[in-house]
């Protein structure tokens, strides 16, 4: 049998161990964006598979690293005191839904789920974006000012652009008018030639 080189079991250990190890530490998070109204509340799902110790949902944006929350079973949870009274859990760690409650507009961010495994796996984010209530009413307010008046300017234009097409027909329709009676029209003199036969005096015939 010839000689191996060194490390060879080894090595292929790895080459068919890597592939499945990776392939196993997946993590999934969902929804991608969220808009809620402000004192409304989101969830978002952290989905791994592997060995897992536990998982953060960390704040990317605008506090890239900040931790909301950490969880693992049959731990106690650690939560962010921006966020105390305000957070759910439910489900495992390999399937863990986040509840935020009571948003406000600077909630808003991207939210990240982050598996602790063998090194730490994020997971695609979430964007959550919290609208004001003012900032709604003032829209409403706005479309109620302005949407009356724009759409009577509209509706005028839109008339005044039918008048002018009726008007440029008939102008056009009066001109063929025009040229038409502006032709010369054709005399015809019919002359009636009974009355000229009647008025011929007959020759008498030489030969009777």
């Amino acid at each position: 049998m010839a000689p191996q080189p060194p490390h060879l079991h080894l090595f292929l250990a790895l080459t068919l161990t890597m592939p499945v190890s990776l392939a196993t530490q997946v993590v999934q998070q969902f929804p991608p964006y969220a808009i809620a109204p402000k004192g409304s509340s989101v969830n978002i799902t952290c989905s791994s598979i592997g060995s897992l110790k536990g998982i953060y949902l960390n704040r990317d944006w605008p506090d890239p690293g900040s931790h909301v929350i950490y969880y693992a079973d049959g731990k106690e949870p650690t939560v962010d005191e921006l966020f105390w009274m305000r957070i759910n859990f439910s489900g495992s760690q390999h399937e863990l839904t986040i509840t935020m409650y009571h948003l406000q507009p600077n909630d808003t961010g991207v939210y990240t789920c982050q598996a602790i495994m063998d090194n730490k796996i994020s997971g695609p984010g979430t964007l959550v974006v919290v609208t004001d209530d003012r900032a709604n009413s003032c829209q409403k307010d706005w479309e109620r000012a302005f949407g009356l008046p724009v759409a009577l300017a509209v509706a005028c234009f839109l008339a005044g652009l039918g008048l002018g097409v009726v008007c440029a027909v008939r102008r056009t329709q009066i001109k063929k008018l025009c040229r038409r009676s502006n032709r010369p029209t054709a005399i015809v003199v019919y002359e009636d030639m009974s009355c000229s036969r009647h008025n011929t005096l007959s020759r008498p015939n030489e030969y009777q």
